[in-house]
């Protein structure tokens, strides 16, 4: 645990002095970074009140009072009795505060721009992608996920999920990358047009994806069907054997599949969409001790 949190305070660290917020006068303005981020959630919330910034933004009671106060002095805000409680004061911005607010705005859009002129585009993607991630893991929110059919780059970047993943979660050696690789060529050399590859995406990041390729008259095999382990127990896995299913349904053929006997949550998974162990083999190929699996589901049509 002392390694990851010396690593987001070293982070913090960076990300502050980067963007000055430990200077009272943020933006080269009269204002401290906390009092902007009170003018800006002013302006963006319909009737607020100081209680209700008080618990959004975790401040002290005095604290927010006495800027307020100095707010109102200013001529940067006011307050205005509710229609429905004279007791409750609405707090509004100023036409001055609202400029005061833009120009913080435009001075903090071309800092950010500054610091991103030398960033190439697909850099930009992964920084905002990371700060997504971040938000979702430290907010604990899902973004809506997305299912889709696969496009240019999604084949490589499944090969690369799950060779790592296999290699963190269960120790495979290298031999595993080599036959997804090899196995994903064969596929691109013979795509039919029965095959397909959906992926399940949530704010532009893979969570999941999962195949189903033509193998024989009136026999499909699934392939590459895997979950990221941020995005399990979400009912994802579900969904994608369900697109594969559906879709075999819909084009009268049996599904076959194989797996490993060491995962349960897979097994207890086809088991329920009703598969049927057929057939168990030994691998030492990619790990000792293995046990590969054959799953069957008869013609769903």
């Amino acid at each position: 645990m002392k390694d990851y949190v010396d690593s987001i305070r070293e982070f913090n660290r960076y990300y502050t002095n980067a963007l000055g917020l430990l200077n009272n006068h943020f933006l080269n303005s009269e204002y401290s970074l906390t009092e902007a981020r009170l003018l800006y959630e002013i302006k963006h919330s319909k009737d607020i009140t100081a209680g209700e910034l008080v618990r959004l933004l975790n401040l002290d009671k005095g604290y927010l009072s006495r800027t307020i106060q100095q707010f109102e002095k200013k001529g940067v805000l006011k307050r205005t009795p509710s229609r429905n409680d004279s007791r409750i004061l609405h707090l509004e911005l100023t036409k001055k505060g609202r400029d005061i607010l833009s120009k913080l705005i435009v001075a903090s859009n071309s800092q950010i721009s500054g610091l991103l002129k030398d960033c190439s585009d697909p850099d930009k993607n992964e920084l905002v992608s990371s700060m997504n991630f971040i938000i979702r893991v430290l907010s604990k929110e899902i973004s809506p996920v997305i299912y889709r059919e696969a496009r240019i780059g999604d084949l490589g970047y499944m090969i690369h999920r799950q060779a790592v993943l296999y290699r963190d979660e269960y120790k495979f050696n290298d031999s595993f990358e080599e036959y997804l690789i090899q196995g994903m060529l064969e596929y691109l050399k013979n795509k039919t047009e029965f095959d397909k590859v959906w992926i399940a995406e949530s704010n532009g990041n893979i969570a999941g994806a999962i195949s189903i390729i033509h193998s024989g008259k009136k026999l499909s095999q699934i392939r590459w069907f895997y979950t990221e382990p941020k995005f399990r127990n979400l009912g994802i896995g579900k969904n994608l054997l369900n697109l594969a299913v559906d879709y075999a349904k819909s084009k009268n053929v049996s599904i076959f599949l194989w797996t490993l006997s060491n995962l349960d949550a897979a097994r207890n998974l086809y088991k329920r969409f009703g598969f049927v162990l057929s057939e168990s083999k030994q691998n030492q190929i990619w790990r000792k001790g293995l046990t590969e699996e054959r799953w069957e589901l008869g013609e769903v049509g």
